[in-house]
């Protein structure tokens, strides 16, 4: 019997180690706003969707309904967490994207863990915390309660799984968290300072544009 005892002890010790080290047990801060939150499943790939053209020019999205910048290119969706994306026009060599999130009625976590989890992945060069840089602003798109944020510095944000990690300088944040009926759309503009600088008004004015359809 102590044998036995003994064989058992080991085998629980060995699963006990490998569940300790498993990526699992420590999510990414990620770019995708899912990760990590308790609430949000894990993205799965989908076929290619893009948004409904409606007859007045606009998208639609959700319970929205919107105008996306016409210098804008949509690409299609593959992930389950990707309401949206579109790709930007360069900035000289600045590259810059557009990704809408959504991840049901229960959302990504509260709206300060969001803002925390994106500020994490930048970095000042004098090293001070991202918040202390970083613009925070409460405002209302289609007479729902959102929150943007913008930030600047280093983008540095471990990979997700099957992905790359990034490490880029000189990059800018401008995001929103829009309520809706159905839940939170998380809105990300990402990108090179001048690249960011540039579209950030067009951003705005997509936000504005939102209406309930």
């Amino acid at each position: 019997m102590p044998r036995f005892a003994s064989l058992a002890l080991l085998l629980f010790l060995a699963c006990k180690s490998d569940s300790s080290t498993g990526a699992a047990s420590s999510p990414p801060a990620s770019a995708e706003p899912a990760t990590g939150s308790p609430h949000a499943a894990a993205p799965k790939q989908t076929a290619p969707r893009s948004l409904e053209k409606l007859a007045d020019g606009r998208v639609k999205l959700g319970p929205f309904s919107m105008l996306a910048p016409q210098s804008w290119t949509e690409k299609p969706s593959t992930s389950s967490m990707r309401a949206a994306e579109f790709q930007l026009p360069n900035v000289g060599a600045a590259e810059a994207e557009v990704i809408v999130y959504y991840f049901g009625e229960s959302g990504a976590g509260s709206v300060q863990a969001n803002i925390d989890r994106w500020l994490s992945q930048f970095e000042q060069p004098d090293g001070k915390p991202s918040s202390d840089a970083a613009k925070i602003e409460k405002s209302q798109f289609a007479g729902q309660e959102a929150t943007l944020i913008s930030v600047s510095g280093r983008y540095v944000a471990p990979a997700m799984p099957g992905g790359k990690a990034v490490d880029k300088p000189d990059q800018s944040l401008l995001a929103a968290i829009v309520n809706s009926p159905r839940g939170p759309y998380y809105f990300r503009l990402i990108g090179g300072q001048a690249a960011i600088a540039s579209h950030a008004a067009p951003f705005r004015e997509m936000l504005a544009s939102l209406k309930q359809e």
